[in-house]
């Protein structure tokens, strides 16, 4: 993956060939297409306003490419106020979404209904065009198939999660497989959870002000599948009996606390552990000189 940096060296040397004369130097930029990462909107978003118009309207048709819907609204009202050719620009941006807004339903009436090689187009062609909101219906897709069909839709899913830095944030949770509604299998979930957390942590880690890496990871590890499972079962309250949402609310408030306590040991590092994975995150943790930092929450612990 390309950093920030390197991206932004590549737009603003894209941008000097523009006001140069090259036409199609943003526009027609495969490196562009390929090496973009969601983290990089702001880099482009801000020659929206550039006051050359060549500029604007070419960096209208790479959003158009980039399947960027973030630029929707201020492209919307670019359209209307802006010259005649940034305007045009702007309704080829829009048509490629409204495009994209049509096919969507029938690709998901595909990936419902198909199987074989049209499952399977249909799976890469709603990787390229998918919304935020269609995780969701992705989702019960992802967990109603298996084998070949389950992995095609799961490369969808990372690539719509990819283009949208708030799903970013829980991409694990997403990409996790939807549990069905079982209530004895739910509550024997809620039980061992509530244990694990309010007994066993409680009584044996919690009084602990240093801890080990090893221990850590194990808990971490504990920690993360109670977090999924939560994740997964919450949309399956309304099946279950009323006490069970109280029962879930509980261990919610529960792993919350652990994982705060948890945050606040100083870790210490065992001969078998070479790393840590972040409690908040589930990041690989880096060791410094006297600390475990996370390079993607920021969480810090103390050795």
């Amino acid at each position: 993956m390309k950093s920030r940096l390197e991206y932004l060296e590549r737009y603003l040397g894209a941008v000097d060939f523009v006001t140069s004369g090259r036409k199609g130097a943003i526009s027609n930029d495969s490196w562009l297409t390929a090496n973009y990462d969601c983290d990089f909107y702001s880099v482009i978003e801000k020659h929206l306003g550039n006051t050359d118009d060549r500029v604007r309207s070419e960096t209208i048709m790479l959003l158009a490419s980039l399947k960027e819907r973030r630029a929707a609204e201020r492209i919307r009202e670019m359209r209307m106020t802006d010259n005649e050719r940034v305007s045009m620009a702007c309704l080829g941006y829009l048509s490629s979404i409204g495009e994209d807004d049509v096919l969507i339903p029938k690709l998901i009436e595909t990936l419902e209904h198909e199987r074989g090689t049209e499952f399977k187009k249909a799976a890469a062609r709603i990787g390229s065009v998918g919304r935020s909101d269609d995780i969701s219906v992705l989702r019960k897709i992802y967990g109603q198939t298996n084998g070949d069909m389950r992995a095609q839709v799961r490369d969808a899913l990372v690539r719509i999660i990819d283009r949208d830095p708030e799903l970013k944030k829980k991409k694990d949770l997403l990409l996790s497989v939807p549990v069905f509604p079982d209530e004895k299998g739910f509550d024997r979930f809620l039980k061992n959870g509530t244990e694990y957390l309010d007994v066993r942590y409680r009584n044996s880690v919690h009084p602990l002000i240093k801890i080990s890496s090893e221990t850590y990871n194990n808990i971490v590890r504990g920690i993360r599948n109670i977090r999924t499972r939560l994740y997964n079962e919450s949309e399956n309250l309304e099946h279950y009996q009323a006490e069970y949402t109280g029962r879930y609310n509980h261990l919610v408030d529960l792993l919350s606390w652990a994982v705060g306590d948890l945050s606040s040991k100083e870790v210490f590092s065992a001969s078998s552990e070479k790393s840590i994975v972040c409690a908040k995150c589930g990041s690989n943790m880096i060791l410094g000189s006297d600390e475990w930092m996370c390079i993607e929450c920021g969480n810090r612990l103390r050795i």
